[in-house]
């Protein structure tokens, strides 16, 4: 006999030929929440599929349209809309009222955007060098100003090269390239890397002529999984990408002022792109919060620009 195996309830329901989802978590006493009542109108019966999910029907046009609002992937699935022939073992992603809060898609604060979902992406990171003396010498409408110039051409060179501006933190910049399966994304973090140095020595020229001081940046990129979703409170929610790979592409950018380089990559990162990127030197780096050596290695420029 096929049964519901449920998350965090440990607790088995069988059933018999096929079965509404939501219906049989209710019968079988599980506190499963479901605010509008079945309609698919607040998502907070959203279950995540463990196994089973080749026996369940496919989303109806109510689930799809709420999935392709929230960026719903495979595994999670709306009960109220589900139905199990066979086997599945699932779990409960609305658990209390701070959940229900949180995912309820009723009312005026509602979180749209996508829900949390693993993704391989490649990680740019840059910083100003020597951001503190600047900031100290120069008033602070010209600190504004001039950041604001520079965040506004890095910000062109990111989407130019089919990636997005993840956030700015205060003088430094974090950029996600291949979080919707965009192809090449290391090498687009590559090409937006080297595009951000020269917007840099760009904008130098004009701080020299106007402040009489000199304008350069540092970049770390690096490639591999993060989590990427909907976060913070409602009113400031944003989408973002959190991960060990946000803190290497991180800690490439710091590394650079040891190694005197401008541009900085993780080894997976030069792999991918040795054919089309032109490669410095290397170094093995003990960075922070990782354990052992970690290589990285020094990017010089595309090797045929016309070609790519």
């Amino acid at each position: 006999m096929p049964e519901i195996i449920t998350w965090p309830d440990k607790v088995t329901i069988p059933f018999e030929d096929e079965v509404n989802l939501l219906a049989a978590l209710v019968e079988g006493g599980i506190p499963i929440a479901h605010v509008c009542g079945g309609k698919a109108r607040c998502s907070t019966c959203r279950v995540k599929i463990v196994e089973g999910l080749a026996g369940l029907s496919p989303r109806t046009e109510k689930e799809s349209a709420m999935a392709d609002r929230l960026d719903f992937p495979d595994e999670i699935r709306l009960a109220c809309q589900t139905s199990a022939s066979e086997s599945v073992s699932l779990g409960r992603l609305v658990l209390d009222k701070t959940d229900i809060a949180l995912s309820t898609q009723i009312g005026k604060n509602t979180f749209t955007g996508p829900v949390g979902r693993e993704v391989d992406v490649a990680v740019m990171f840059t910083d100003v060098v020597g951001y503190t003396k600047m900031a100290d010498a120069l008033p602070a409408y010209d600190i504004v100003h001039l950041l604001n110039r520079f965040f506004r051409n890095v910000s062109a060179e990111v989407e130019s090269n089919s990636g997005r501006v993840d956030n700015y933190m205060g003088d430094a910049v974090l950029a996600l390239f291949g979080v919707d399966g965009e192809p090449k994304p290391a090498l687009s973090a590559i090409r937006s890397g080297l595009g951000v140095l020269q917007v840099a020595r760009d904008l130098s020229h004009y701080v020299e002529r106007i402040y009489g001081m000199s304008f350069k940046v540092r970049v770390g990129v690096d490639y591999g999984r993060v989590v990427f979703g909907l976060m913070g409170a409602e009113s400031s929610a944003r989408e973002t990408a959190i991960g060990d790979t946000v803190n290497v592409a991180s800690r490439l950018e710091a590394a650079n002022k040891e190694t005197g380089t401008n541009m900085l990559v993780s080894d997976i990162v030069y792999k991918d792109c040795a054919p089309e990127v032109d490669f410095g030197q290397s170094f093995d780096l003990d960075l922070r919060g990782k354990t052992g050596l970690v290589a990285a290695h020094e990017v010089i420029g595309l090797k045929n620009e016309d070609g790519l």
